[in-house]
């Protein structure tokens, strides 16, 4: 068997916002890791998982099926992807995908999946994989996390609720052959969290590879690292906040409805700004909703307001179906169907957008 550090893997693509250090790589996002394609009969991936409290797991694809789902202990481990896989005694290729499912976990006092290497059998070839036709970054909260799509019968907020496969951000990518770049984090919103928290406030931490987890230990891992925006230009953004900011407005008695509102709206222009800094291409789509749409007026005055301003019309409002019923799983969230169906609306209307603007659609 022979080692290769994943840095040295060839023609391997990292997937979302990861930082590397030494010869392996940090992982903090939802739906973020690493892909290679190889010509093998073994593989066994080495990583590092490391929480103190809320336990992390990883998805492992191959060739676009979910083969383990698994939760790891804590400390260096090496997971087996396959083995003596061949048909007729000969290796074939695969495309191998090593997420991270679990969200990034604020809360928790450091939150690091390392990806350290890969081993395979002496003779296996590492080959080219095929460019994504698109790049799609998405920005939300416990709905683009995924919660309640991994487990739709239990009711505790811990990670084995979420997936990052299930939801409906990285099953966009699927239906658009897309990468994709996901920030999202339960419970947080655009300019307040669920429990009214201003500092829990995605656009906060924009600018750097996981600013969210900002402990020693997830520091030392990159997570503060400004994001190099020249890496991964996106042909779309895709904003899904909102949600949190209205159960805040209800949970608090800090504002008036249009007190917080106002100030929503104003942080609202403040992040598409700061989109269209870093982004001067992306087609910027907030498309709200799946669990109400009590703030989709201020969503659309703050879009309108930043177009005015700016004269940018490239930003676009849409608004996901509302999930009742049998739409929902663990703690009233969407659950596997509702995802897939958000996926395929959300799919036609970054096409459309894409179209219309003459944006990359190869």
């Amino acid at each position: 068997m022979k080692k290769t550090a994943v840095t040295d893997i060839p023609f391997a693509r990292r997937l979302g916002r990861t930082a590397a250090g030494g010869s392996s790589l940090s992982v903090f996002w939802t739906a973020s890791g690493i892909e290679f394609k190889l010509k093998a009969t073994d593989l066994f991936i080495e990583l590092e998982s490391i929480y103190s409290g809320l336990e992390l797991w990883i998805d492992i694809m191959i060739d676009g099926e979910l083969s383990q789902r698994i939760q790891l202990p804590p400390g260096i481990s090496t997971i087996p992807v396959f083995r003596n896989l061949s048909d007729n005694g000969e290796a074939r290729s695969r495309t191998v995908r090593i997420l991270r499912d679990t969200q990034a976990m604020a809360g928790d006092e450091v939150s690091v999946l390392r990806l350290i290497s890969a081993e395979t059998d002496d003779d296996a070839v590492f080959e080219q994989i095929p460019e994504a036709s698109l790049r799609l970054e998405f920005i939300g909260d416990s709905i683009t996390s995924g919660e309640g799509a991994g487990l739709e019968k239990q009711i505790e907020w811990a990670p084995i609720v979420f997936s990052a496969v299930e939801g409906y951000a990285y099953k966009t990518g699927i239906l658009l052959n897309a990468d994709v770049n996901v920030l999202s984090s339960s419970g947080w919103g655009l300019y307040a969290s669920w429990d009214a928290d201003t500092a829990c406030a995605l656009p906060r931490y924009y600018d750097e590879v996981c600013g969210l987890e900002k402990s020693d230990g997830d520091a030392a891992c990159g997570s503060l690292e400004p994001w190099d925006f020249s890496s991964y230009v996106p042909d779309a953004i895709v904003i899904n906040l909102g949600t949190n900011d209205s159960t805040a407005l209800k949970n608090s008695d800090r504002w008036t409805p249009d007190e917080f509102n106002g100030l929503f709206r104003e942080a609202a222009v403040s992040f598409l700004k700061k989109l269209r800094d870093k982004n001067p291409k992306s087609a910027i789509l907030w498309a709200y909703g799946m669990l109400g749409n009590e703030m989709a007026e201020p969503i659309k005055d703050a879009i309108l307001a930043y177009s005015g301003e700016t004269g940018d019309k490239n930003v676009y409002y849409y608004e996901f179906k509302n999930c009742t019923g049998d739409r929902l799983g663990v703690r009233a969230h969407p659950n596997r169907r509702a995802h897939d169906e958000a996926a395929s609306a959300l799919s036609e209307e970054i096409m459309r957008i894409l179209k219309k603007t003459g944006g990359d659609t190869k």
